[in-house]
């Protein structure tokens, strides 16, 4: 096993003149801090989700390297959780750099490595068939100011028996990256490492399928063009139904709705630049403020578990979410349904959110749009290709609320949040003219009105009622676990990595 200082079996490999590898992992693992130590140049920026595989190349160590970046998987999800754009770009990243020498599998030490975490790696790095264990160097890194000297062997052991699988999976290829030493030598020494490993294969670099790859290839071509597609039939579609004479209104009312964790909250706060503490939602919260002078009012619901039916959901929840439209009476203008970017939605969620949208009568997608988070973390580099790449369930729920949709990102929130309510204004226009004289709200002349509604229309939706796949103990605690991570704090070690450059 390589730990950094106690091996140099790698000594005696012929040096290459040039070096060819590919860093995958799952998100927030510090991949752009090892690409950069690997450069010697900060080219990689600190703490910006890498959405498309993109090759980065530098002189170091006396070797030309290329490096191919991938997008990350979220750390406890597996491969059918994961967006499908994601097994495109990884699989594109053969595309970037035909034949490499290694892939570089990158695994944070400071997070906990479970047998969740395990069986996710393994499923994503699978991706390109088992036989890529036989070319991947696991690289841990670690940052503790406090342990410069810290011995690598005791740090590997503490991260416990489930990344000693991967360590033995990879061969027993690792080494360890502490962000405070100077690294000059551990980039050395992992330059070794992938020379031992092409000896070892006798020149031979990562062969793929050739099939799988132009596959691959094609779906992502025509993903963007229906992307293109989408986004040219939107624009068109907005101009037809843009009234003649827009409505003015002195407030808009808007309703947030999704499932738990999906950042209803966080977009509230987003709107009108609060700093609320973000937590679940037990009761539907009001909260007002002003966008551009106008007066906005938005009722923040409870969320409902992912996958679960309406049967499944309680009846305190259900009743908030449906007497959410009576506290900004005349009615809500919009309904704002939340999802989280770079999650894949499956026909079990798209279920599930129409059962629980219903809630507020059928006539509910009239004001609907779906509003997806973290546009930073999407997964694509526009919001048409990841609806294309999803398929037809996600494609259902969009074309259900009248093909509106808007991505929130906490890079542009200003630019973002004044086009998000032109969208609630043109939509409200429109409702305006067939829904007087409530002002394009949902409000008691409206027969989609909740109250209107039999339970039966309510809750016993024939076709769509469910068995959802993962909602016993098990799936809470691994969901609990899996959204515990706080994402919006990224640590920034660029710091760290500027000084070790300017050392080397």
């Amino acid at each position: 096993m390589e730990t950094g200082e106690d091996s140099d079996r790698h000594e005696y490999c012929t040096a290459l003149p040039e070096i060819n590898v590919i860093i995958i992992g799952s998100k927030c693992e510090y991949k752009c801090n090892a690409a950069n130590t690997i450069l010697g140049q900060n080219e990689c920026i600190v703490g910006r989700e890498i959405v498309e595989s993109k090759m980065l190349q530098r002189t170091n160590q006396n070797r030309s390297v290329t490096l191919v970046m991938t997008p990350g998987w979220w750390r406890s999800s597996t491969l059918a959780e994961s967006v499908k754009s994601l097994k495109m770009e990884i699989v594109h990243s053969l595309k970037l750099c035909p034949d490499p020498h290694a892939f570089l599998l990158v695994i944070n030490l400071h997070k906990s490595f479970t047998e969740m975490h395990l069986n996710s790696v393994v499923e994503h790095m699978e991706i390109l068939g088992e036989q890529i264990w036989n070319h991947t160097i696991l690289l841990l890194m670690y940052n503790d100011k406090t342990q410069r000297h810290a011995d690598n062997k005791k740090l590997i052991e503490r991260a416990g028996q489930e990344l000693d699988i991967v360590i033995k999976k990879c061969g027993n290829r690792v080494h360890v990256f502490n962000y405070t030493v100077r690294r000059g030598k551990y980039v050395e020494k992992l330059f070794h490492e992938i020379e031992s490993l092409v000896a070892e294969h006798e020149g031979q670099g990562f062969k793929i399928d050739s099939k799988l790859l132009e596959d691959m290839e094609e779906k992502r071509r025509t993903v963007k063009k229906r992307a293109e597609e989408r986004e040219r039939k939107t624009l068109q579609t907005l101009k037809e139904h843009l009234p003649e004479k827009s409505c003015d209104f002195p407030e808009l009312r808007i309703v947030l709705m999704g499932r738990k964790n999906s950042g209803k909250t966080s977009v509230m706060n987003t709107i009108l630049k609060n700093k609320q503490e973000v937590s679940w939602t037990k009761k539907c919260e009001m909260s007002e403020g002003e966008v551009d002078k106008r007066k906005v009012i938005l009722i923040d619901t409870p969320g409902w578990w992912p996958y679960a039916s309406v049967k499944e959901t309680s009846e305190p929840v259900k009743q908030e979410i449906m007497s959410s439209v009576t506290m900004c009476p005349p009615g809500p203008h919009a309904v704002l349904l939340v999802l989280q970017s770079g999650v894949a939605f499956t026909e079990a969620q798209r279920r599930s959110v129409k059962e629980h949208m219903e809630l507020l009568g059928q006539n509910v997608w009239k004001y609907c749009m779906v509003v997806f988070t973290k546009g930073d973390w999407m997964g694509t580099p526009t919001i048409e290709e990841h609806i294309e790449s999803e398929g037809e369930d996600l494609q259902w729920l969009i074309n259900k609320c009248g093909n509106r949709y808007h991505v929130l990102s906490k890079m542009h929130d200003g630019k973002l949040v004044r086009e998000l309510m032109e969208k609630v204004i043109m939509m409200a226009s429109v409702n305006n003219d067939l829904l007087k004289p409530v002002e394009g709200g949902m409000g008691e002349t409206d027969s989609g009105w909740a109250s209107n509604m039999s339970d039966l229309d309510r809750f016993e939706r024939g076709s769509l009622l469910m068995d959802p796949p993962h909602m016993g103990k098990e799936y809470i605690a691994k969901w609990i676990m899996e959204n515990e991570f706080d994402y919006d704090n990224v640590p920034d070690v660029s710091e760290d990595i500027s000084e070790d450059v300017k050392q080397n």
